[in-house]
């Protein structure tokens, strides 16, 4: 038989009365699945037992909620509103079907804000690691629309197409990554212990040396020579890299920078287009003023020399210059969107086009991943086909050298 332990609890029951008690139960779960049952809201549960802290909350950072889990999330919870179903009921039945930790532990503290009289907006503003700002600013409008089931679907719509454009970047860049990596790991290992193996029997029997394997041992010896001072200047180089991209100017450096990149830059750069536009339609068909949601709409493009620019918008927009004009100043975009935007305001039919343009730029999106990959591709072939060549030339002409010498 299971242990029981006991828990202290603050209530309101069916009726609406505050009540306190105490409940004996094997596990937290089962002592709120409990109340749950008899028809209590809970505001406060306290174990009288110590406890070790976990990994999750001693590194919560380790434990980040992927986005698929929020979209699920999101959808289960539009469809319960839709249904009928009470916040509160249906925050406990996603809390007992999440696998995360963290965000079964952000819902519990939900329901607790719930059964306190919160609204669903600020019991999600307490959890920024998990609901962002788009995200409540959305919620909270549809709470005074009264339409909370459309704007959560719109959301994991949202949210889901996004995580869709991340990961199409992310592939894109795991196959050249994997390759080259693997190209400088066999190099390292050749220098480093193959060719220095065979140095010997080559002077015993004063083997003449071709060019190449002496380019390799010479490198190969100066790795092996220095290869603490090189293992600490790595390091260093490496947390200065990491320490300036952290800074406010270092982030606005590589902002500036990666749209430049060739074939990965222009990809990049629709991905925050395609963002900046998708966030804007989105709340834009959620029914939220302009004025008030385009510090959230800055926000979600991710970029900062894009977000200095865009503010910049924002004003001139409350000053009364219309939005399109404003955002061609800024030339961080093409003429398409401009023109598009422009015609949206000009007919009132701006989510629409915001919309369509947002689609065109996810699927220009996807051809020039496609494209960038099948550029990539034949280059990395021929460029790990000459380095592969040149260490087998390295390693097998010494070998003919070394029979006649022998002979």
């Amino acid at each position: 038989m299971a242990a029981m332990h006991k828990f202290r609890v603050v209530a309101y029951s069916f009726e609406g009365a505050r009540q306190a008690m105490t409940v004996s139960a094997p596990s937290a779960e089962d002592a709120q699945r409990k109340l749950w049952d008899d028809g209590f809201r809970i505001v406060e549960m306290k174990s009288g037992r110590l406890k070790m802290p976990t990994l999750h909350e001693v590194f919560p950072s380790f434990f980040k909620v992927r986005k698929s889990e929020i979209v699920l999330l999101t959808r289960q919870l539009a469809t319960f509103v839709k249904v009928g179903v009470p916040l509160l009921e249906a925050l406990a039945v996603i809390h007992e079907q999440t696998s995360s930790k963290e965000l079964r532990i952000a819902l519990q503290q939900m329901m607790v804000d719930l059964g306190q009289g919160r609204r669903l907006s600020d019991a999600m503003k307490s959890h920024p690691r998990i609901f962002s700002n788009l995200y409540v600013d959305m919620v909270r409008a549809a709470e005074v629309s009264g339409e909370l089931d459309i704007v959560l679907y719109q959301i994991a719509d949202y949210q889901a197409r996004d995580d869709d454009a991340l990961r199409r970047i992310r592939s894109a860049m795991i196959y050249p990554a994997i390759v080259i990596s693997l190209a400088f790991g066999v190099i390292t290992v050749l220098l480093v212990f193959v060719l220095p193996a065979f140095v010997h029997l080559f002077n015993e029997f004063n083997a003449d040396l071709p060019l190449p394997t002496k380019i390799l041992l010479g490198i190969g010896g100066f790795m092996g020579t220095y290869r603490v001072q090189l293992g600490l200047g790595f390091l260093l180089v490496v947390s200065g890299l990491v320490l300036f991209l952290r800074s406010q100017t270092g982030k606005y450096f590589w902002d500036r920078n990666i749209v430049r990149l060739p074939y990965l830059g222009r990809i990049i750069h629709y991905a925050i287009i395609e963002r900046f536009l998708r966030t804007f339609a989105t709340m834009t068909k959620a029914g939220i003023p302009v004025t008030q949601m385009f510090d959230a709409v800055i926000e979600a493009t991710g970029n900062l020399v894009f977000e200095s620019r865009l503010r910049n918008v924002k004003e001139m927009m409350i000053a009364g210059e219309g939005f399109a004009g404003p955002l061609r100043q800024t030339e961080l975009f093409p003429p398409l969107v401009i023109q598009m935007i422009r015609v949206g305001e000009e007919t009132g039919t701006l989510d629409a086009n915001l919309e369509q343009a947002a689609q065109f730029y996810n699927h220009e999106i996807e051809f020039r991943t496609k494209s960038m990959v099948a550029v990539l591709e034949p280059g990395l072939v021929i460029f790990i086909g000459l380095i592969v060549a040149f260490v087998a030339i390295s390693v097998i002409s010494p070998m003919y050298g070394l029979v006649r010498a022998i002979k």
